[in-house]
This record gives C-alpha cells, sequence and structure tokens, in this order.
C-alpha cells in the first residue's frame, strides 16, 4: 500500500527545547530525558535510533553496542510521544572507507542475517513491539530485496535501513545515493507484493531527496544535515536544496518561518551571528517541504510535486534515482 504521510525527524538539541517538531534520538540519549525531566508535556514526537556504529565510543568500544544494552536504553527512552525505534543493525565492517557494496556477497549476506536475528530477539522482548523497527545496513538491490523478504516472511511489517554513510566521502557520494535508491526500489517491489509495511530512512536524508523518499513509499526518514550545516558548517538552507555560507550573504530574502518575522536586515544578521538562528531557519525549510509533501501525499500528486523539484535542484543523479524507483514502485 503507498504510503500516505511522511514525518521527517531532525537532530535533537537541548538549546532549542522551545521547538516541538519530530527529533530523531540515539539511544542513549541522556541529554534528551534531562532537557524534559521537568515537564514532559512540551516533549516532541521522537524516533529512536540503535546507534551509530562508525562513531565513537562505539567503533572502540563496541561493547557499549549489544543488542541486549541498546533496548535496555531504549525503553527508558520510550513514552507516549516515540513514534518508532530501530534494532541493532550489524555492520558489514567498522571501517568505513570501502563501501557495502564492495565486499563480499557472503560477507554482506551474513552481516544482515544478524541484524534479522537481533531484531527477532528483541521483539521477543521488548515492552512495545508494536513500535519495533527491524534495521538494516544494507547497500545494494539484491541484498536489500533478500533481506526485506526475510523479513516479511518473518512477520516484520516496519522496516529501516540506514543510509549516508559514506556520503561523507566526496568520491562516493553520488553512487552512495544511487544504492541508496537501489534499496528504496527493492523496498517497493517488495511492498507491491506484501502490501502494507512501513520504511523508515535512517541518515542521508538532505531536503534535496526528501520528495523522493516520499515517492518511494518512505514514511519517515531522520537527517543531521539541517542542524549539522548551521552549527558546524554556518551554512543556511535555501528552497532550492542549496547550502550557501551565511558569513558570505550580502543580501536575504526568505520567507521561511523564522526568517519572515523579522525585518530582512534582523535576519540576515541573525544568521550570520548566530548558529541557533541558522539551524532554526534550516529547520522551518525542511518543516516547510515537508508540509508540501504531506499535502502532495493527500491529493496524490506526490509524482508531480518530485519531478517539479527535482528540476529545481537541478542533479542528474537525483533524477537517476528517481527513475530507479519509478521501475518498482506499486501501482506504476
Amino acid at each position: 500500500m503507498p504510503v500516505d504521510s511522511f514525518v521527517f525527524y531532525r537532530t535533537f538539541l537541548p538549546s532549542l527545547c522551545g521547538l516541538d517538531d519530530p527529533v530523531v534520538l540515539s539511544f542513549d540519549n541522556t541529554a534528551f530525558l534531562n532537557a524534559y525531566a521537568e515537564d514532559e508535556t512540551g516533549m516532541p514526537q521522537h524516533f529512536i535510533h540503535s546507534g551509530n556504529f562508525f562513531s565513537r565510543p562505539h567503533s572502540t568500544k563496541p561493547e557499549l553496542r549489544t543488542k541486549e544494552r541498546v533496548l535496555a536504553l531504549q525503553e527508558q527512552l520510550i513514552n507516549a510521544k516515540t513514534a518508532g525505534f530501530i534494532t541493532l543493525n550489524v555492520p558489514v565492517s567498522c571501517e568505513i572507507k570501502t563501501p557495502i557494496w564492495e565486499y563480499a556477497r557472503d560477507i554482506r549476506v551474513g552481516a544482515l542475517e544478524q541484524s534479522l536475528r537481533a531484531a527477532m530477539w528483541a521483539r521477543e522482548r521488548t515492552v512495545r513491539p508494536d513500535l519495533l523497527y527491524a534495521g538494516f545496513e544494507v547497500g545494494t538491490y539484491s541484498d536489500a530485496l533478500y533481506i526485506f523478504d526475510k523479513a516479511s516472511n518473518a512477520n516484520f511489517t516496519r522496516l529501516s535501513a540506514g543510509f549516508g554513510l559514506f556520503s561523507r566521502f566526496s568520491k562516493f557520494r553520488a553512487e552512495d545515493r544511487l544504492q541508496q535508491f537501489e534499496v528504496l526500489a527493492a523496498y517497493n517491489r517488495l511492498l507491491h507484493e506484501h502490501g502494507d509495511m512501513r520504511f523508515h530512512a535512517s541518515g542521508g536524508s538532505a531536503l534535496n531527496v526528501l520528495e523522493l523518499l516520499a515517492y518511494s513509499n518512505v514514511s519517515s526518514a531522520d537527517g543531521s544535515s539541517a542542524v549539522l550545516a548551521g552549527l558546524a558548517y554556518g551554512s543556511v538552507l535555501t528552497t532550492s536544496g542549496r547550502l550557501i555560507r551565511a558569513n558570505k550573504l550580502e543580501e536575504w530574502k526568505c520567507e521561511c518561518g523564522f526568517c519572515a518575522s523579522k525585518s530582512q536586515r534582523d535576519a540576515l544578521t541573525a544568521l550570520k551571528c548566530s548558529p541557533e538562528a541558522r539551524v532554526t531557519h534550516n529547520i522551518h525549510v525542511i518543516r516547510s517541504a515537508e508540509a508540501r509533501i504531506n499535502e502532495a501525499l493527500k491529493d496524490n500528486t506526490i509524482a508531480e510535486l518530485t519531478e517539479k523539484r527535482l528540476n529545481e535542484y537541478d542533479k542528474k543523479e537525483l533524477w537517476k534515482c528517481y527513475a530507479l524507483v519509478r521501475e518498482q514502485k506499486p501501482g506504476m
């Protein structure tokens, strides 16, 4: 069944607790609990990761990321505002300079089957199996088709895959994006065969792929680019998906919820001087895109919106991603 709504979860920042839009959490995010310890009423909807295996301390201390510890800490975070949590996704390797698809198939499949076993283990023990998403680190069409089918036969109707791992290396970026949508093409084939399922795309969800994700029947996604760009790189998002260094701006005109509340001059000054202002602006741009996507899903015009936005983004690799999914999209 094609997706009827789309939610984007952005990185949680304690300093932006005034914003109540959906956030993504690591399984050991005690800062989130502390931020709302005195008053849970303002707690936003959230989605819980099983942790990035390639980042410290999990890359140096694997004992901190076991299925037992992940589930125990996830359940401390779960409450009425939790939309889902991802089971332990076992990597092919913690060495991230080699793309997943360059490993031998038996090694890739072995890791995927370990992930499926971890998901089955968690389902038997969690107090909230209804929120559980079986998580995988998968990078090829054939691998995705194999493991998603196997998960479906094991009665999992909520799946997740980690993306964006190699996008940090420019030499893999274009291929990494194509591999991501090969995986989603495999999911759409499975969706056509098995019916009602949901999919969470974890990571790699930049502004210029949000429409593509919704078109690919992804029900939810998360990404750090809006927050990371504003904090680490001093950059602001434009509606065309470009990132511009705020200190390079000489003039500024934006109608997002943050900028429209100020004069153009004051908005420009805030974006140049304040990391929090840049992040808030970037989040508003993302939320505007999310609202357009959900309106298009409601009106059954997501294909038209996706094509319109791809023309605006003007990136050949994104059109290739669109073509990959179009071949396997249910009802096409």
